[in-house]
């Protein structure tokens, strides 16, 4: 297993750095100073690697969003959370490497856009829920908010609209937090709202 982590973690280090596709086996190898037959023996294939790496990282998306979300601060402050992990994430995931895995990894652009989609739906619908006793956001329907926001997700924070819209991840996901979450703010969450948006 350490020889397997080892892999893991300089891989994905290396594919987030200098790109998936044009990565080498052979270079990987190299700087691991590790025989390739070592590599396959945990990983036959280069897309299987790729699949390893980008479920190592969802996993440790997993591990910092869960916990962000249990916490006992009111549904805004969870929400302006969850956006600044996301942002913290961006910062290694850029645009090109977004683009490079749609195109060249479909299904694995795929596993990824399940990932956030049951992410959100699985926890980010409590948060809402939270929001509306809490008295800070409007009792529109729970499920609508949540297409609205998936809606969001799949089509701002995507590498076509970011390449073609001169943002950065992190400014788009902030956007689409400002513009929705905002949308559905009672008065009394509009000052929590405001004040944490500053903070952003």
């Amino acid at each position: 297993m350490e020889d397997q982590n080892k892999i893991i973690e300089h891989t994905e280090e290396k594919f987030f750095r200098d790109g998936f596709y044009k990565t080498t086996m052979d270079e990987i190898a190299s700087e691991l100073k590790m025989s390739k037959k070592t590599i396959y023996k945990f990983f036959p294939s280069k897309d299987e690697l790729v699949m390893a790496i980008a479920k190592f990282f969802m996993n440790k998306m997993k591990s910092q969003i869960l916990p962000a979300l249990s916490t006992d601060k009111n549904a805004i402050e969870k929400l302006a959370d969850l956006i600044n992990i996301l942002a913290k994430a961006s910062e290694k995931i850029s645009t090109k490497r977004m683009e490079e895995i749609k195109r060249h990894y479909p299904g694995l652009w795929i596993e990824i856009d399940r990932f956030r989609t049951e992410m959100m739906f699985g926890n980010i619908t409590k948060v809402i829920d939270q929001g509306k006793k809490e008295g800070l956001f409007i009792d529109y329907p729970t499920n609508l908010v949540m297409n609205v926001l998936v809606a969001a997700v799949r089509n701002i924070v995507n590498p076509d609209f970011i390449l073609n819209n001169n943002f950065s991840i992190v400014e788009a996901a902030r956007y689409a937090f400002k513009i929705i979450i905002g949308g559905i703010v009672t008065e009394k969450g509009k000052k929590i709202f405001n004040q944490t948006i500053n903070k952003m």
